[in-house]
Formats: C-alpha cells, structure tokens, sequence
C-alpha cells in the first residue's frame, strides 16, 4: 500500500510525503521545494520505535542535524503518513475526512 500526503503552508512551500511500508519498515520519500527540507534527505527509513516520537528517533535526528521552523507541519505529517501506512490511523477515517485544517479565525 502507499500513502501520499500534500502540503501547501503560510511559508509557500509545497511538500509531498510518500509513505510505503516494507516489512517493519516504513520508506518515506519527500518532494518539496524547501531547501531546509531537503537537507533531511529525500528518503529514509522508519522503523516502528521512531512512530513512538521521542528524541532518539529518526525524526528527532534528523530535526537536530538539520533544524525547521518550529511551526513546520511536515514533520507532523511524515507522523501521519507513517501512522497511517501502519494501520495506526484508519485510512477510511483519513479519506473521509480529505483534509487536516489549521484555521485563522481571526487576526488583527
């Protein structure tokens, strides 16, 4: 199976995470026009402890060596699409609801 995940976000950047499981891995590969981004690597490997988070994970080296933006949704979404892929995350929940929304109500 594989999992797709698009982002557009307040940066300008455009992100897609593809999300395939192998065995107890988890291949991710990333497209994105962030530099910052690509300096991660455009694919990599989890494993089932790095779906846990915690800072000895592939996610958390990867934000040391190579650090985001703290408000950077494409960490977060690698989660999901890993979840997602693993069965931790109903997929028919997932395309049901088609999209995951930060809202700005209201500023001024």
């Amino acid at each position: 199976m594989v999992t797709e995940i698009s982002l557009n976000t307040i940066c300008g950047h455009t992100t897609k995470i593809i999300a395939t499981k192998e065995g107890k891995n988890t291949n991710i590969h990333i497209k994105t026009t962030c530099e910052k981004l690509r300096k991660w690597g455009t694919k990599f490997d989890m494993g089932m402890k790095d779906l846990m988070g915690g800072p000895d994970t592939v996610l958390a080296q990867k934000s040391a060596e190579n650090p985001l933006t703290p408000t950077c949704l494409v960490p977060a979404a690698v989660m999901n699409a890993c979840w997602l892929e693993n069965g931790m995350i109903s997929k028919n929940l997932a395309r049901e609801l088609g999209k995951m929304e930060i809202i700005f109500d209201k500023l001024e």
